[in-house]
């Protein structure tokens, strides 16, 4: 297992202040899938992001403590930047992030949501800016960071900023609007999984991430991927409310979802 290939040894040297133990833990509190998709100092960054989440936690007030912890890291062989951020995981987080990249004019090329059993969530965007390289210009990043605070500590809804970003962009090609939903049971555990295949319309994942939220699931995995315009998304669903999880409220969630889709946000 690809957990036990990354060096806690190499890790502890890399990331100062933080203690064995919190290292540790992050290993133990985490999917091995996280540590099959993570490099090494990726994994170091994480845990420095964490050590620094939860030290502003006990510093902070009840309100500060909902403020994430940001990094970027910019990949410029590839032409695109990566926005890390790690809080507390809530309701809605996920859309709520992408939403204000999209604030940002940044385009999410593909993306990574994993949460620690001790709620700790750790979400990743390949982003690009709207010249479709690197983000290089630091008020859009600024514009990010400000956006997120009060998305989630002031509870703003981003939509009007949204469809003002959308504005600026054209839309996709008509022959990749209809969007492919499919929605469906794990067998192993009571997890829903959703695949969608759709035309890469700006605010998409924002779109598609507050139909999960309504609908009374939250994101416990996502992995999202953009091609050619075309959005390759797969979502791990667990129910945040008591109600069963049936053949109607599936069929309630694939419809919403593939409504989201196929809009264009206006």
């Amino acid at each position: 297992m690809k957990r036990h290939l990354i060096s806690q040894q190499h890790i502890a040297q890399s990331v100062s202040g933080v203690s064995a133990e919190e290292i540790a833990a992050h290993f133990n509190l985490l999917p091995e899938r996280y540590f099959a998709q993570t490099d090494e100092a990726d994994v170091a960054l994480h845990i420095g992001m964490v050590n620094r989440l939860l030290h502003n936690i006990s510093a902070a007030d009840s309100l500060g403590s909902l403020r994430p912890v940001i990094e970027w890291r910019d990949i410029p062989e590839r032409g695109c930047s990566v926005a890390h951020v790690v809080t507390w995981d809530r309701a809605g987080l996920f859309y709520k992030l992408a939403g204000a990249l999209s604030v940002a004019g940044l385009n999410i090329l593909s993306a990574r949501i994993t949460t620690r059993t001790d709620h700790i969530a750790i979400d990743s965007f390949v982003v690009t800016d709207a010249a479709h390289g690197a983000v290089q210009d630091e008020l859009a990043r600024e514009v990010f960071s400000r956006t997120v605070e009060s998305a989630l500590v002031g509870n703003k809804d981003l939509a009007p900023a949204i469809r003002a970003q959308a504005a600026k962009f054209a839309a996709p090609a008509a022959s990749l609007d209809a969007p492919v939903v499919e929605v469906y049971l794990e067998i192993s555990t009571p997890r829903v999984i959703v695949e969608i295949h759709a035309a890469d319309r700006f605010g998409l994942l924002y779109r598609v991430g507050q139909v999960i939220s309504d609908q009374g699931f939250s994101l416990a995995a996502a992995r999202v991927h953009t091609e050619r315009g075309l959005a390759i998304d797969a979502f791990h669903l667990e129910p945040a409310d008591n109600r069963p999880v049936d053949a109607v409220r599936l069929r309630h969630l694939r419809d919403a979802l593939a409504a989201a889709a196929g809009m264009a946000l206006s």
